[in-house]
């Protein structure tokens, strides 16, 4: 049996009242923090491609001699973060899992060769990400189907 008109009505009313208030803030805040991890991995994909990027040459600790596979990883963290970025501010479902993967892998690459100021941005841009994931907003606003 079905329940009545008003039950379905009112779970409805929470479910839109959640995905509408602090669900949209934490699906623009992980779009945001992923864009903005996205843009920094671009930059550093080019600085260890051998590019010369004043600032970034001057914090890294090789100058601006090439290390391809650091390029390659930058790179696929630029693209994957970006899709991130994409997918939540899309809110769709998808964002959610591979938000957590991206971001967690973001934090141990950035830890692991812990290379100075560079590394702790990228750390402090991830955990806040899986921080605002992790929490019930961010699960909410990308987890609930349309």
């Amino acid at each position: 049996m079905e329940p009545p008109v008003a039950w379905r009505t009112m779970e409805t009313g929470l479910a839109h009242r959640e995905r509408s208030g602090r669900g949209v803030a934490a699906a623009m805040v992980v779009g945001w923090l992923s864009g903005v991890l996205s843009a920094g991995a671009v930059l550093l994909a080019l600085a260890h491609a051998g590019l010369s990027l004043p600032l970034l040459s001057a914090l890294g600790p090789g100058g601006d001699r090439a290390v391809p596979p650091a390029a390659i990883a930058f790179s696929v963290l630029a693209v994957l973060a970006a899709v991130v970025a994409a997918g939540a501010f899309a809110r769709r479902s998808w964002a959610w899992p591979l938000g957590l993967v991206v971001h967690a892998l973001a934090v141990f690459g950035a830890a692991t060769p812990f290379r100075g100021p560079v590394s702790l941005v990228g750390i402090l841009l991830s955990l806040s990400a899986l921080a605002v994931l992790l929490s019930r907003s961010g699960r909410t606003a990308l987890l609930v189907r349309r």
